[in-house]
């Protein structure tokens, strides 16, 4: 079989990472901002952000046994993205009405409950179709999930370009005051509603609609039914007698549960005490994304020359090294530094132990895995990380040497602690090619 990577296959996958990952790039950088200008606590937050993981606590028992026994791949994520679309737009109306009353503050969590159940399986399930349809992923995985980075960092800009429109066109007007071209675009955007904060909902809900209507080109990804074959989660579950799997999803937690929950609680508002007006912070954490674009090419290059382990060693030294930037928060140059290191943050932890799970697993419940690896972390690890940042984050908001140095003395605990059990022997295969695992 062609170990080639066909363009009818790679723009299909590709546009499914840049809308899957463009849906969260609107929200996900302007949502602690957006939610300071309409009242809620730092804690209100942190539990927001929990409940958002609620989507994940049936995932790898409904969402997996689900895809990896009765339904289409493509089929479920047209149904969850029209569904998180919906749940979209009616949290902007909640969050404005939250706002103006203060009183449904419960509806927040149900929305963002709600929405987490549609949106964040679909996350590994995307993962999961492209190592089932890539004839070599461990090598061609980085080539389509770099338009995830692409759709993260558009949406981000188009937001904050959408927010600040009135500043946007009165420097185009200034640097290209003949191109009729700028006339055209301002009477068109004025023509539209008037932007609102809120309005990061509804254009990740459009982005959502257009997923779902996407999923059509989607290439067929029906169950594999194996002889003797029993409930997915079963048979994934039983990998946990495996000691080097249990204890890399063991250390995997507890990155979910210290050190990644704490960024996006945090860093935006560090970067409004540098001066940064606040609908521009996406376009400026857009760095972080920008900087996905050389790891995803490196990727490959370290797996094949320095091991999985190595790799994912250097991905938590890298979430050491930011925070420890972060806490010197006086320094905007330090800063924006440790906002360049999410490349090697994000890819050499999340990319690299997805495609550990997949190599590691029957490929009839690849879904599954994915699912369990996502709800241990972000199901389970990210709402309690969740929870403790923003209580960490209001009871530090004035030390915030402190509030960063904490994560950063975690991330170098769970280092040592990585490097000296994680043993594996190089047996694990991935695409019909070997994974490397030495190191």
């Amino acid at each position: 079989m062609s170990r080639r990577l066909k363009w009818h296959l790679r723009w299909r996958l590709s546009v499914l990472w840049f809308l899957e990952w463009g849906v969260s790039g609107t929200i996900l950088t302007y949502l602690p901002i957006y939610w300071d200008s309409i009242r809620l606590t730092e804690s209100q937050q942190g539990q927001l952000l929990a409940t958002a993981a609620v989507g994940l606590w049936l995932a790898p028992f409904l969402v997996g046994q689900v895809v990896d026994r009765w339904m289409s791949a493509e089929k479920y994520l047209a149904l969850s993205h029209f569904l998180g679309g919906v749940a979209l737009l009616t949290l902007a109306s909640s969050a404005e009405r939250f706002r103006d009353t203060g009183g449904n503050f419960r509806a927040l969590m149900f929305l963002c409950g709600l929405y987490a159940v549609a949106y964040i399986p679909t996350v590994p399930l995307v993962s999961a179709l492209c190592f089932r349809h890539l004839p070599d992923p461990d090598s061609q995985f980085g080539r389509v999930r770099v338009w995830g980075t692409v759709g993260w960092i558009l949406a981000g800009a188009s937001l904050s370009i959408w927010l600040e429109r009135t500043e946007v066109f009165g420097w185009l007007f200034k640097q290209f005051p003949d191109v009729a071209i700028v006339t055209k675009a301002q009477a068109v955007a004025e023509s539209l509603p008037k932007p609102v904060q809120s309005d990061c909902f509804r254009m990740a809900a459009l982005l959502s609609f257009a997923l779902s209507s996407f999923c059509v080109f989607l290439p067929p990804t029906p169950p594999i039914y194996l002889p003797h074959s029993r409930m997915a989660p079963l048979t994934v579950l039983a990998m946990f007698k495996q000691r080097s799997f249990a204890l890399f999803i063991f250390v995997s937690f507890l990155l979910a549960v210290l050190i990644v929950p704490l960024y996006n609680l945090a860093v935006p508002t560090l970067l409004k005490k540098l001066g940064y007006p606040e609908n521009w912070v996406p376009t400026v954490m857009l760095i972080g994304q920008i900087s996905e674009f050389p790891a995803l090419l490196l990727l490959s290059f370290c797996l094949k020359r320095l091991g999985l382990k190595i790799t994912f060693a250097v991905g938590i030294t890298a979430w050491a090294l930011r925070y420890g930037f972060f806490s010197i928060g006086g320094q905007s140059w330090l800063v924006l530094l440790g906002l360049g290191l999410h490349g090697v943050c994000h890819v050499f932890l999340v990319i690299v132990a997805q495609l550990y799970i997949d190599s590691q697993c029957q490929k009839d419940v690849r879904a599954t895995a994915q699912n369990l690896l996502t709800f241990i972390t972000i199901g389970l690890g990210m709402p309690l990380g969740s929870m403790l940042g923003g209580e960490l984050h209001e009871w530090l908001s004035k030390e915030p040497v402190l509030l960063f140095l904490i994560p950063s003395a975690a991330a170098l605990v769970l280092l040592i602690l990585f490097w000296k059990l994680f043993h594996i022997p190089p047996t694990g295969t991935h695409g019909g090619q070997k994974l490397q695992t030495a190191g």
